[in-house]
């Protein structure tokens, strides 16, 4: 079996889990039954080789283009016998406080994206929540959750050692609104100063050249009034997950929303892989992770307090990080087995090529 994987050649971190990552497990796990080939544009793909194609799979888009586009290239590429597997991971209709509502909006990106969920063979999403939301437009869902493949070297744990406790936030450019979540408690925590020197808070990802990220920087370093505040430096895709390294606790705010309720647990299992406790927004995918007070914190809408209490908490008794990283680790392990999932996911390859 061929199968194309669709995505730019700098991935993304969609592209990476969803797509590069997951399959390159299949190929390893699976006794390399599965050749597979990526392109970053399906059009510059030629007759011969659209032949020996049996699945294309991609990340909500295939093209940029019109919606007429879309479908033109399904038509031609189901000429040739090629099913279809179209991978989600997020709903497709961003709220306004999205940092890319107005990119969305302008170029019609949800109903081109919808075009895509109509016309794919089965689609893979990553939660319960996201497939009862796609159902509607494709009765073809399956769920495979995101889940490290430990032959990529960043999900190897080499930790680091401070006498403080240290927070981390790993948010990528979209979570402006999230982040304001955590501005009055971690205000209140900056304005204790006899907790100076006993805690430090890591904004990861930092790029001077994003406004966004000086955004965030306003809040979790109380304007620059906190002593206790540093930053963890930008990296590739393939390396950024050693920044959880450098912490002892995941900070993972969500605001209540539709759009982060379809999202995935991905934080919390890059925080458990790496072996480190967790504070969450109580969102459902993040509750049906974390049992609170035993393997991490969750934190509801309108009760901002709690993140203070619980992160107090944590600098009072520096060694309940380890314990419930480690407690949220071994159930999140338990629960994403990649040889399972590998398994899983080559087996549906095999019916959807064979129309089934």
């Amino acid at each position: 079996m061929r199968i194309c994987i669709v995505y730019n050649q700098h991935p993304t971190g969609c592209s990476y889990y969803r797509l590069e990552m997951p399959n390159a497990a299949v190929h390893d796990l699976c006794g390399g039954v599965v050749d597979f080939v990526s392109i970053d544009d399906i059009r510059r793909m030629e007759e011969d080789e659209l032949k020996t194609i049996d699945l294309f799979l991609y990340n909500r888009t295939w093209i940029a283009g019109p919606i007429e586009a879309v479908e033109q290239v399904a038509n031609i590429l189901r000429q040739y016998g090629a099913r279809i597997i179209l991978d989600m991971d997020d709903y497709w209709h961003l709220g306004t406080g999205h940092s890319f509502y107005r990119h969305y909006h302008d170029t019609k990106m949800p109903a081109i994206i919808e075009k895509h969920i109509r016309i794919a063979d089965h689609i893979i999403c990553t939660t319960t929540y996201l497939r009862d939301e796609l159902v509607k437009f494709n009765k073809n869902v399956s769920i495979f959750p995101n889940t490290p493949y430990l032959q990529y070297k960043q999900f190897q744990e080499q930790p680091t050692q401070s006498e403080r406790v240290r927070f981390g936030y790993f948010g990528a450019a979209q979570h402006t609104e999230d982040v304001e979540l955590m501005r009055s408690p971690l205000q209140r925590l900056s304005d204790e100063v006899e907790l100076d020197g006993k805690y430090m808070i890591y904004l990861a990802g930092w790029n001077e050249n994003n406004p966004i990220y000086q955004g965030y920087e306003q809040v979790f370093s109380n304007k620059g009034k906190n002593n206790n505040y540093s930053r963890i430096q930008a990296a590739d895709i393939y390396s950024y997950v050693q920044g959880y390294n450098w912490v002892d606790v995941s900070l993972a705010p969500l605001r209540d929303t539709k759009f982060n309720k379809l999202k995935s647990e991905l934080k919390i299992t890059e925080a458990a892989w790496m072996g480190k406790a967790v504070i969450a927004s109580e969102v459902p995918m993040y509750a049906d992770c974390i049992e609170n007070g035993v393997d991490g914190w969750l934190v509801p809408e309108k009760k901002e307090k709690l993140w203070y209490k619980y992160m107090r908490a944590f600098i009072n008794e520096p060694a309940m990080a380890k314990e419930m990283g480690e407690r949220l680790r071994a159930k999140m392990q338990g629960k994403f087995d990649i040889q399972q999932i590998s398994e899983a996911r080559l087996n549906l390859y095999k019916s959807v090529a064979r129309g089934i």
